[in-house]
């Protein structure tokens, strides 16, 4: 991996969770501010983004699966509270899981619409990995066309997640570890309940 593209990731992967941030703040306690919600709509594609990648670059794609598949599973109770039960984690799943082996795209597609973001979530995984690694004017096509599923929800702002993830050259920051880039999904929104209850 070159370090434009290292930069890249890490860029992205902070978006990521900036983005994510500030929309479960928006969704935990302050709904009627949809700014926050709309400012959290580009968190999604990063995490796809960065998935996509991982997925390609890891040297142990066992261990990367299962590290989603069980902070997935540590967050459920926490997804309870919004209606979900397979929370992103499992999307980010299945989408790695079906770019590693194409013989589980139709199996994981399928079982991705029990997961947060369904079949949208998928195909607009694997309208990344075209853009990425395929090609990269059809990719941005589908992952545009993607977004009809989910028109006219507040989902269709993701569509400007697109500018951020075609830059090629960002500037260093500092890496996230891992540990942290795991832990801090379900860790937030814990802090965001208590704070809830709390007011």
């Amino acid at each position: 991996m070159t370090k434009e593209s290292y930069d890249k990731i890490n860029a992205i992967k902070w978006i990521g969770i900036i983005t994510m941030t500030i929309d479960h703040i928006g969704y935990y306690l302050f709904p009627e501010l949809i700014w926050l919600r709309i400012i959290g709509r580009i968190a999604f594609p990063c995490f796809l983004y960065t998935t996509v990648q991982g997925t390609r670059n890891t040297s142990n794609f066992k261990k990367y699966f299962f590290q989603l598949i069980g902070v997935g599973i540590l967050t459920i109770p926490i997804s309870l509270y919004s209606g979900t039960v397979f929370n992103i984690l499992f999307t980010l799943a299945l989408v790695a899981l079906s770019i590693k082996d194409k013989r589980f795209i139709i199996l994981a597609l399928v079982l991705s619409y029990f997961c947060e973001y369904g079949i949208y979530g998928f195909l607009l995984g694997w309208a990344i990995y075209c853009m990425v690694f395929i090609h990269k004017l059809l990719g941005v096509i589908l992952f545009l066309a993607v977004h009809i599923l989910v028109w006219p929800s507040v989902q269709i702002f993701a569509c400007f997640a697109i500018f951020l993830l075609l830059i090629d050259t960002y500037k260093a920051t500092k890496k996230i570890p891992k540990i942290i880039g795991y832990l801090y999904y379900p860790l937030h929104q814990l802090i965001l309940l208590a704070i809830k209850f709390n007011l």
